[in-house]
């Protein structure tokens, strides 16, 4: 019971999550019809193989990679988001963050500026939010705007590629304010 309780304790994030999450479904309309099991099934599963590939060492073996080409911290953060940005076109937004993520926290943990592992960590995310909106099937909003307008493929790729060249440009630009550091 006590390790529980300390559980709870240490993990405040948690705790809150679980506290806002109980009162959700008391108070709101809930069924479990409402629950997407399929999509909850296959992040699953997409866990389950990352933790696997983990288990291998083979994502210990590319972070380490990416650690000997990269001379400084900036130039890491330089490129797993580009690595982000790309990966997210082709394997959507969800997969890249599931997989880049772990990956560099491995490669950070012996950094002692967490500040800057944790800016890190957004600029992944932000990449991989910006790399899908590229193609139709990079994340669902944009499979619902190109269906359900029936955008021409060019015209949704020129209106589309306008926005990932600037926002390519813009992530790019902004890494310069993070501090080199050493890698």
């Amino acid at each position: 019971m006590k390790r529980t309780i300390n559980f709870f304790r240490n993990d405040l994030l948690f705790s809150i999550s679980l506290l806002l999450a109980i009162i959700a479904v008391t108070l709101g309309r809930f069924s479990v019809q409402d629950i997407n099991f399929k999509v909850i099934a296959t992040l699953g599963g997409l866990m389950l193989v990352i933790s696997g590939l983990d288990s291998t060492g083979i994502l210990s073996y590319f972070g380490q990679i990416l650690v000997k080409k990269s001379l400084t911290f900036r130039q890491l953060i330089r490129y797993i988001v580009l690595l982000s940005f790309f990966s997210s076109m082709f394997l959507t937004n969800d997969v890249a963050i599931l997989t880049l993520l772990p990956i560099y926290l491995r490669m950070t943990k012996v950094i002692a500026n967490r500040q800057s592992v944790l800016l890190g960590s957004v600029y992944i995310i932000i990449a991989a939010n910006l790399g899908s909106s590229f193609f139709p099937f990079g994340n669902p909003q944009n499979l619902f705007l190109y269906s359900y307008y029936n955008i021409p493929l060019l015209e949704f790729f020129y209106l589309t590629g306008l926005l990932a060249v600037l926002s390519l440009v813009l992530l790019m630009v902004s890494i310069q304010f993070i501090p080199k550091g050493p890698s």
